[in-house]
């Protein structure tokens, strides 16, 4: 695992961790625990993905349909084949 991916994956991390934390230091029912579960659902999702994810937001923003063949292409032509 990369520097980079690690970071990212870090981040994910964070984001989770603070956002249950936020969200249980609310009263119950509060409108603001909807907005810190989408924090920790998008916290979850850069710990699993890691560094692919921004890669993938940014190919989908672009108009591209075929993410996984630009992920895959944006890695061929860095030279690694994994």
């Amino acid at each position: 695992m990369t520097a980079r991916d690690m970071a990212w994956r870090s981040l994910g991390a964070a984001m989770t961790l603070g956002a249950v934390v936020a969200t249980l230091m609310e009263p119950a029912g509060s409108l603001l625990a909807l907005f810190w579960f989408l924090v920790a659902l998008g916290g979850v999702l850069l710990l699993l993905n890691g560094k692919r994810l921004p890669q993938a937001l940014r190919a989908e923003r672009h108009g591209h349909y075929h993410t996984a063949e630009v992920i895959h292409a944006a890695r061929i032509k860095r030279g690694r084949r994994s």
